[in-house]
């Protein structure tokens, strides 16, 4: 059956999303027992025996539809933001895609940034909608000049991620503020703010919703609390906007273990510390030998590093990925010479390291000894 036929116009050309490569597909595929996962910027400790117990707890309650207040009212303590303030998701992605959903129709643009995260366009492209690209700035960042050029009548809404995606690039709080106070009131702006807690500027952009109600702040509990599995997001945003958003989100967005994690996680700041703290020592490890080997990092925060090998991009990914290290390439943001590593555990960060200091050695000097199987145990 051409199933084509019957899908909605408008969807026909999109392509789906493509996570990077988990862990036990590489196993399946190469038959390597040992897998390390540097490509989704997830965290690589575990949760702390505080989460685990209160989501032990919640599925004995898994008979019963979840109740969001407890989190929500946690939320807005943390935060110090209105509770009706607050909407929860899937994920900050599933939020996002609800936000282009209820604000933008076929008649309408949204303004993106040439690097900001790929998963947008194709949120814009499923309601009809044009996209409009302001070119990237410094370091794979947003300009606000840039962005308010690409602003016209027809412009409903502004999606930039900061830090991004990419580079961990972030946008200084004035340049935010200058761009909401620029802005006409028909755009609404979305802030993804998914590496917050890495960043500069969470505790004063969790309030600009209470100063300037056409923006939205979106984050998760995937990567500075470490539980990318459960997919809890949030949003802050104006309490109005939300009551239209809450029209068209589906009943219980998120599950009640995922809540009951997420909650326990607010409550246990010494587990959102060590996981600070491993991913700050461990990124300047990695940016310190990358340097060591003459490899230019893209300057940003964030859980991971943007890293230019130059024409040794190929053979350091493949080798890695030949030897059990997952990163990310870039070549879907049409930088081919960029490879994007997260921060994981300091021991396998070790191993990294050795890793791709051979593969760079062996890039430089083809005919040297490429016998390097044992890399991943020594």
């Amino acid at each position: 059956m051409d199933w084509s036929t019957l899908v909605a116009p408008q969807l026909r050309a999109l392509k789906a999303y493509q996570p990077g490569i988990t862990a036990e597909k590489l196993r399946r595929e190469s038959g390597l027992t040992e897998v390390f996962k540097f490509s989704s910027n997830e965290a690589p400790i575990k949760p702390s025996p505080l989460i685990e117990a209160a989501m032990c707890a919640a599925l004995g309650n898994a008979n019963r539809y979840p109740d969001a207040q407890a989190l929500l009212d946690k939320l807005a303590e943390h935060l110090g933001v209105p509770v009706a303030s607050l909407a929860l998701g899937n994920g900050s992605i599933d939020l996002i895609e609800g936000l282009v959903r209820l604000f933008v129709s076929a008649e309408h643009n949204v303004v993106l940034s040439e690097f900001g995260y790929s998963a947008y366009p194709a949120f814009v492209l499923g309601q009809g909608a044009k996209i409009r690209i302001a070119r990237s700035g410094a370091n794979f960042g947003h300009d606000i000049d840039n962005l308010l050029a690409q602003v016209d009548a027809d412009t409903r809404l502004l999606l930039i991620d900061s830090p991004t995606n990419l580079s961990g690039a972030e946008l200084a709080y004035a340049d935010i503020t200058r761009l909401l106070e620029q802005l006409p009131p028909h755009v609404v702006v979305v802030l993804d703010e998914a590496y917050a807690e890495f960043a500069g500027n969470a505790e004063k952009t969790a309030k600009l919703p209470q100063r300037y109600p056409n923006v939205v702040i979106t984050r998760t509990f995937s990567k500075a609390y470490g539980l990318a599995g459960l997919r809890v997001g949030y949003a802050i945003a104006d309490a109005g906007l939300l009551g239209y958003f809450h029209r068209i989100r589906p009943p219980f967005p998120v599950g009640g273990v995922a809540l009951a994690g997420a909650l326990a996680a607010l409550e246990d700041s010494a587990h959102l510390a060590l996981i600070l703290n491993a991913t700050r020592s461990g990124r300047q490890r990695l940016l310190e030998a990358l340097a060591e080997e003459g490899v230019t990092v893209v300057a940003g925060t964030g859980n991971f590093v943007l890293a230019d090998f130059g024409p040794a991009a190929k053979p350091v990914y493949e080798g890695l990925l030949a030897l059990g290290f997952i990163t990310r390439a870039m070549s879907a943001y049409g930088l081919p010479t960029h490879i994007r590593i997260s921060i994981g555990a300091a021991a396998e960060i070790e191993m990294l390291i050795v890793a791709i200091a051979h593969l760079l050695q062996a890039h430089l000097n083809p005919h040297a000894d490429q016998r390097h199987s044992a890399l991943v145990t020594s």
